[in-house]
């Protein structure tokens, strides 16, 4: 939005990632349009409150979208029980195919049309749709909706396991983005390390996971997220992320621990912080 011209205002995070009330209603200015936030982060799965949010900028006469392609299909959304006035998602984020997602649009709310010529989607993107992929994304999303509470619980568990094996083990790392997270998913800080180099061994040992942001896989420096966290200059590189699956199994999550114990010898300082 920046590079068309349009003049944006970044809210700040505490040391969890949320975004506090308080500092949006500081920050709406008269001329704002539309406020926009995650519903959870990508990196480190913060969830924020989104409905407190959506009240403060609907106070203001202002547009409300979040961005929830991170949330959908894993945890319970009621778009009227928040409060939105747009929601976005994407497929592959549910187990869906790539190259599909859907926004939410509440009724009454005029946009301005994506792509002009043609009546598809409302006559708001013309040209023909993907059935089978729209298909699919409604078939699967409706299996994961059916299916949430009990997968959450299971990715929990695993990510209980996992932390449980590195703590009761005196692997000295952080936690990064607070209680209120994904279910499953982990940002994980460890002290004088390097994420990219973790990654690789663990890769040898067929555990896939992320330094950072997946859509930002080409590029090595520090994310602005987990600086925006202010982790520890002595934990941040070492940051690595893992997200469970609703595949994966409980014996999954004690394999990545016990691999990651063998890495790290125990600390007799270790410290065990959720930021």
């Amino acid at each position: 939005m920046e590079n068309l011209g349009c003049s944006v205002t970044k809210l700040p995070v505490d040391k969890f990632g949320t975004v506090n009330p308080n500092d949006l209603q500081k920050k709406i200015l008269p001329q704002t349009k539309i406020v926009s936030v995650m519903l959870a982060n990508n990196e480190v799965g913060t969830i924020q409150p989104v409905k407190s949010l959506a009240e403060i900028a609907h106070a203001s006469g202002k547009i409300f979208h979040t961005d929830a392609v991170q949330a959908v299909g894993h945890i319970p959304i009621d778009v009227k029980l928040l409060g939105v006035d747009m929601l976005s998602a994407s497929a592959h984020k549910f187990n869906a195919p790539k190259g599909i997602g859907f926004l939410y649009v509440r009724d009454g709310l005029k946009i301005s049309p994506y792509i002009d010529g043609g009546s598809q989607e409302f006559s708001r993107r013309a040209g023909t749709e993907n059935v089978p992929a729209i298909a699919a994304m409604a078939l699967v999303l409706e299996k994961n909706c059916r299916d949430i509470n009990q997968t959450a619980e299971k990715l929990s568990a695993c990510a209980k396991i996992l932390l449980e094996c590195l703590q009761n083990n005196g692997v000295d790392f952080i936690l990064n983005g607070g209680e209120n997270r994904l279910p499953g998913h982990l940002s994980l800080s460890f002290k004088d390390c390097d994420g990219e180099s973790l990654m690789h061994r663990l890769d040898l040992k067929n555990i896939c996971v992320a330094t950072g942001s997946a859509c930002n896989s080409q590029q090595t420096k520090i994310s602005h997220v987990l600086q925006a966290l202010k982790v520890p200059q002595d934990y941040i590189r070492g940051t690595i992320r893992i997200t469970f699956g609703k595949e994966n199994s409980y014996d999954d999550a004690k394999t990545i621990g016990n691999h990651l114990v063998k890495i790290f010898p125990p600390c007799q300082n270790q410290q065990f912080l959720i930021r």
